[in-house]
């Protein structure tokens, strides 16, 4: 019961708003800087090893069975991590968007969550509190990210879903490197990397057309 409830959880589907942000991919493809597949497997994977996998994968892990006073640790930290206030404000966003949803569906486990605000954080306590596996957890917030960002390509560029889920799957090892990372990192291991992608999501409103918040 613990898998599907995860599952239903880490599914694009679920009602999060996460299917409306980008990372700054649709910035990079607008300027040209992302228009192959090959670019595409290099933008999830950097993002993996550098980016949203160094900070907001680990906090997941570390928020799973944590404490009151550690989750409003790590929430404070990436709001110092998240430099630009689209991002920052997405994962707030959704973090706020997928309590709210699991509050109809398990209104019983809900009411007992400690306070969490960012994304990242309340996943991983909301999937321990629905009985999931840390590991697992972890596996499917990557997971859910990788193939939400992969499904936003399709979008964005001339690129087929094949080729999309071709570029995912290219970044297995990344993914599995970001999993095995945030399963043994401390709070002070979070970090990001990436001034190209925190210059794209800082020019994307100023965008002619958009389709992404970010």
């Amino acid at each position: 019961m613990s898998l599907l409830r995860l599952l239903q959880l880490s599914d694009s589907a679920f009602p999060t708003g996460a299917y409306a942000f980008s990372d700054g991919l649709e910035t990079l493809t607008t300027r040209g800087a992302v228009r192959s597949p090959a670019d595409l497997t290099a933008f999830l994977a950097g993002q993996l090893t550098h980016g949203w996998g160094a900070q907001d994968a680990p906090a997941c892990a570390l928020a799973w069975g944590a404490d009151p006073g550690t989750l409003a640790e790590l929430d404070a930290l990436l709001d110092d991590l998240k430099l630009v206030p689209g991002p920052r404000a997405a994962s707030t966003r959704v973090g706020a968007n997928l309590r709210r949803a699991a509050t109809h569906l398990w209104p019983e486990v809900t009411a007992a969550l400690p306070v969490t605000r960012h994304h990242a954080t309340t996943f991983g306590t909301l999937a321990c509190a629905l009985g999931a596996p840390r590991e697992d957890t972890v596996t499917a917030f990557v997971s859910g990210w990788l193939l939400g960002r992969a499904t936003s390509a399709t979008r964005l560029m001339k690129l087929g879903g094949l080729d999309a889920q071709r570029g995912a799957a290219h970044c297995n090892g990344a993914a599995q490197a970001c999993i095995r990372a945030a399963l043994h990192a401390t709070p002070d291991d979070l970090f990001t990397f990436t001034p190209l992608l925190d210059l794209a999501a800082s020019e994307q409103p100023g965008l002619d057309a958009r389709l992404f918040q970010t």
